[in-house]
């Protein structure tokens, strides 16, 4: 006896099942789409944010060996030179994208003098053009010429007194200090993504 009908064919699919399908293809699709951003954020991010901690190494490394040439009876001069040879990147005081400054800070003890027992900066000398100012706070100051670039009334000239030195020094003892500014270029595109990165790097060494 012959059947009569619609045949079936196999593999063929239920209407249902293949817009299923097609929904669920889309849905993956929109939800790449907005996921792909922020995954892309996030790995500029950690590529800058890398970046910028291994420059801040290499200045915080070079901070304190200026301090440490300077406590050892270099001249400000000529520990200049020393850190310009041994500056590596983002440290370069050749082409105004770094500022070295050299502060040695000193507990006059000359009894009666204005400034007896108080910390005063005792020598001073900048070197290099990119824009920056010390942390040290004082009203003023005369200085000599190099090499040693020393205050010429460092005993009277109350001028020169360290208000916000966050170390102490005996009296008649010396702080060596170094500060380093230096330009901090960036690698990716996360700035266009509204997130402000410093292309600034500072560092201070106390000695």
């Amino acid at each position: 006896e012959e059947r009569r009908g619609t045949p079936i064919m196999k593999n063929q699919r239920p209407f249902g099942l293949r817009r299923r399908v097609t929904c669920t293809s889309g849905q993956a699709l929109l939800e790449f789409a907005l996921i792909v951003p922020l995954v892309l954020v996030l790995a500029l991010g950690v590529i800058e944010v890398g970046y910028a901690l291994l420059d801040q190494h290499v200045v915080t490394k070079l901070a304190r060996e200026g301090s440490n040439l300077i406590s050892r009876d270099t001249s400000l001069a000529d520990a200049a030179t020393a850190m310009r040879n041994m500056s590596s990147r983002p440290v370069d005081f050749n082409n105004g994208s770094s500022t070295v400054m050299f502060s040695v800070v000193k507990n006059v003890a000359t009894v009666g003098a204005n400034n007896y027992n108080k910390p005063v900066l005792y020598q001073r000398y900048v070197y290099g053009s990119l824009p920056g100012s010390s942390v040290l706070n004082n009203s003023g100051g005369t200085f000599g010429s190099a090499p040693e670039f020393q205050a010429l009334n460092s005993d009277s000239d109350t001028s020169l007194q360290i208000t916000n030195l966050p170390a102490t020094t005996s009296l008649g003892g010396f702080l060596y200090i170094t500060e380093i500014y230096t330009r901090h270029p960036l690698i990716t595109p996360f700035d266009r993504f509204g997130v402000q990165v410093p292309q600034t790097l500072y560092s201070i060494a106390y000695f």
